[in-house]
C-alpha cells in the first residue's frame, strides 16, 4: 500500500489496472495528475480524487507514483494506493481505467471468478450509491461506475466482456472500448492520442467524455458505434498500416536496387500516389530527422505489437469468412522481422520491417 492520506468514497476515486512503460503509464500519468490539478483548483471544500492502481511490476508501481511526484508534489503522490487485483480496484473505484497486453488478461482482469473486476462489484452492497441503475435523466452522474479498456484485444471479446458486464450488473455499470492511435509513447505523453470509442449508450460516453479528453488530443476522440467498434476501428487501421508499412520498404528497396537516391524517391513517394500515413510522417528511413529510422528504430510500436495486432485482424476477418491474401503475406513477414537476431528485432519500432 502506497497511499496514507483519508480515503475519500468509492465514487470519488479513479482506478487503472496495467502501467505499462509504452503507453499505460503516460495516460495514467496523465490522467491522474490532470484530474487532481483540476480538482486542487477548485473552492476550498472541494474533495481531490483518490486514485487506485494495480501492476504486478513493483518495478513499475513505484516509477509511476514517483512520475506523479514530479508532476503534482507529494500530496498527489500521496493519494495513490496500490493494490493487488480487479476485484480490489472495483471495490475502492467508481471510474476504472485498463489497459492490458491481450486479450486472455482483459477476460482474466474483468471476468476471473474471485480476483476479478465483476467479482469485486458483485461484493458491493446493492444499495451502493455507485450501483444505481443508469438513466439519461439521471444528472448525478458521479453515482454511476464507468469502466474504460483501452487495450486493443479481439473485437468479439471485447462485446462478449461488455455485454457480460451489463447483464451481470442489471445495467448499473457501464463499460466502453477505447483503444488509442498516435505515436506511441510520444502521443501518449503529450496527451495527444486519439480515442475510439465504442459505447453503449449516449448517456455512457456523457460520463467518460471528460476523462478521456485528459488523454487525447483536441478533437481526438471518435465515437465509432456501440461497444466493440472502437476496438473493431482499431484492429482494421492497424490491419492496413502493417500492409502500407511493407509496400513502403518494398517499394524502397526496390528503388536502392535501382539506383535511385532514397531521399529522391522518398520526397517523389510523399507527392505522386504512393502516398500514406508512413511515407509522410514515420518514414522508415535512417536519412530522414527524428524518424524511426533515424533513431535506430527505438522506441515507437514495437514490431511484436504489430504482429498481435494483424493476428487480431485475421481473426476476425476469419469470423466473417473475409479473404485476407495481403494480411495473411504481411502476418509472415512480421513474423520474420520478430524472430530476426534471436527475438531482438521483435522489441524495435515496426518500420524497421
Amino acid at each position: 500500500m502506497l497511499s496514507t492520506v483519508r480515503r475519500l468514497s468509492r465514487q470519488d476515486t479513479l482506478g487503472w489496472i496495467g502501467l505499462g512503460a509504452m503507453v499505460g503509464h503516460p495516460m495514467a500519468l496523465n490522467l491522474f495528475s490532470k484530474t487532481y490539478l483540476a480538482h486542487s483548483k477548485q473552492p476550498s471544500g472541494t474533495d481531490i480524487p483518490s486514485f487506485v492502481i494495480c501492476e504486478q511490476d513493483e518495478g513499475r508501481a513505484q516509477t509511476f507514483v514517483a512520475a506523479l511526484k514530479d508532476r503534482g508534489g507529494t500530496e498527489l503522490a500521496a493519494r495513490v494506493e496500490r493494490v493487488e487485483n480487479g476485484r480490489s480496484v472495483s471495490q475502492k473505484a467508481s471510474r476504472i481505467f485498463t489497459m492490458l497486453p491481450n486479450s486472455p488478461q482483459v477476460e482474466s482482469v474483468y471476468l476471473e471468478e474471485s480476483t476479478g473486476i465483476l467479482a469485486g462489484l458483485r461484493s458491493l452492497p446493492t444499495d451502493a450509491p455507485s450501483l444505481t441503475p443508469l438513466s439519461p435523466i439521471h444528472d448525478d452522474s458521479a453515482s454511476h461506475t464507468l469502466l474504460i479498456d483501452h487495450t486493443t484485444l479481439d473485437p468479439s471479446v471485447a462485446k462478449r466482456i461488455a455485454s457480460t458486464t451489463h447483464q451481470t450488473t442489471s445495467g448499473k455499470v457501464v463499460m466502453l472500448d477505447a483503444p488509442v492511435s498516435g505515436a506511441g509513447t510520444v502521443a501518449a505523453s503529450a496527451g495527444l492520442l486519439t480515442i475510439m470509442l465504442g459505447s453503449p449508450s449516449a448517456y455512457a460516453t456523457t460520463l467518460a467524455m471528460p476523462l478521456l479528453q485528459q488523454m487525447a488530443r483536441e478533437g481526438g476522440i471518435i465515437l465509432c458505434g456501440e461497444n466493440g467498434t472502437g476496438i473493431g476501428v482499431k484492429v482494421a487501421n492497424n490491419m492496413i498500416l502493417a500492409i502500407n508499412q511493407i509496400a513502403l520498404a518494398e517499394g524502397l528497396a526496390l528503388g536502392r536496387s535501382l539506383g535511385i537516391d532514397p531521399l529522391l524517391l522518398h520526397s517523389v513517394i510523399d507527392t505522386s500516389s504512393g502516398q500514406s500515413w508512413s511515407s509522410r510522417v514515420n518514414s522508415p528511413l535512417p536519412q530522414v530527422p527524428n524518424s524511426p529510422g533515424f533513431r535506430n528504430y527505438q522506441g515507437g510500436f514495437q514490431s511484436k505489437l504489430m504482429l498481435k495486432d494483424v493476428g487480431l485482424a485475421l481473426h476476425a476477418a476469419h469470423e466473417y469468412d473475409l479473404p485476407t491474401p495481403l494480411t495473411w503475406a504481411a502476418q509472415s513477414v512480421y513474423e520474420a522481422v520478430c524472430a530476426e537476431g534471436e527475438g531482438e528485432m521483435a522489441t524495435k519500432d515496426f518500420r524497421y520491417v
